[in-house]
């Protein structure tokens, strides 16, 4: 979404009429799909709008304009039904509003082409500091500093009163809410990862307790020499067994967990390891893989020994099937 040059020639032309359209009132926001379709998401629409990257119809911008004004009109009718219509107030277009709304229409486009790493300097502090009230100092000072930037580079304007750039703020505010993620997906992703490590916690814990405390009643009877040498030696060949069991049932433990969070939460906590880290998980996954496909190997010729099943005989099931 953040940056231009990754949309074709008609989906620029589509994202320009969204922004002049839309103006400075209507927040809005776009990305790409898996099958390089425009998703675009209005603020009041219920339901995302599509188009195309290359379309051979060359009708199919009209098309796609011709929807954006139709749903945007009927959420205008919606809200005007549920407020009181009682009072009809006219705003005429004024130098200084026009000014205004290209001011906000900047800030708001200088913020867009930073919203991803935005995004992940968000997720980054919230699971930091473990709590959602980072995200409003966040934003505000992400918007501040929009606004100062975009104050600076224009050539001209007259001073902004500190409760007119109040507004500017809350508009701008209201952009930026509707293109960042909500608090609802932060909740839910603290939620998980607070899960996931107190279940980690205790699995820990209770692999540790199992090491310290070994149950040689659950193990098979062994023959314990007298001598003190031998008797130390069975008793760390033991202990060894059980540890190697605790690790095995926290690695399964912990495969499980993860598997069992929310997609969403499970990027976002992987995107917490370096490229390296990264590339050793997936050396680690094939591997697995690897190791997996060895066993169910082992495990058919083993059968087929044990049932004394003629190969020719499986070979043609095989071919057949």
């Amino acid at each position: 979404m953040c940056k231009q040059t990754n949309y074709s020639k008609y989906q620029k032309r589509a994202i320009k009429f969204l922004s002049d359209f839309l103006g400075a009132e209507i927040p809005f926001t776009y990305e790409k799909t898996q099958t390089n379709h425009l998703k675009v998401l209005i603020d009041g629409v219920p339901k995302p709008l599509f188009t195309g990257s290359t379309p051979s119809d060359c009708k199919s911008i009209n098309n796609f304009m011709a929807e954006v004004k139709r749903e945007v009109k009927a959420s205008k009718e919606t809200l005007d039904i549920e407020q009181d219509t009682s009072v009809v107030k006219i705003l005429l277009p004024t130098p200084f509003k026009q000014s205004q709304d290209k001011l906000i229409q900047n800030c708001v486009k200088s913020l867009r082409t930073r919203l991803e790493v935005m995004k992940s300097q968000e997720e980054q502090k919230v699971l930091e500091e473990k709590s959602v009230n980072v995200v409003s100092a966040f934003r505000s000072e992400a918007i501040k500093h929009a606004l100062s930037f975009a104050l600076q580079s224009r050539r001209q304007g007259g001073y902004i009163k500190p409760k007119e750039m109040k507004s500017l703020e809350a508009k701008i505010g209201s952009h930026l809410n509707f293109m960042m993620l909500t608090l609802a997906y932060y909740s839910e992703l603290l939620e998980s990862k607070t899960k996931y490590q107190e279940k980690l916690a205790i699995v820990d814990k209770e692999a540790l307790k199992n090491v310290h405390e070994p149950k040689f009643t659950q193990e098979p009877e062994v023959e314990v020499d007298c001598e003190p040498n031998v008797f130390a030696k069975q008793s760390d060949e033991l202990t060894n067994i059980q540890i190697d069991r605790n690790v095995q049932q926290i690695k399964q433990s912990s495969a499980l967990e993860l598997m069992a969070m929310p997609s969403n939460n499970r990027v976002s906590l992987l995107r917490g390891l370096s490229k390296s880290q990264s590339l050793k998980l997936i050396d680690d996954i094939n591997q697995a893989m690897t190791q997996n496909r060895e066993d169910d190997i082992k495990a058919v010729i083993a059968m087929i020994k044990e049932k004394d099943l003629p190969l020719e005989l499986i070979i043609s099931r095989i071919d057949a099937a």
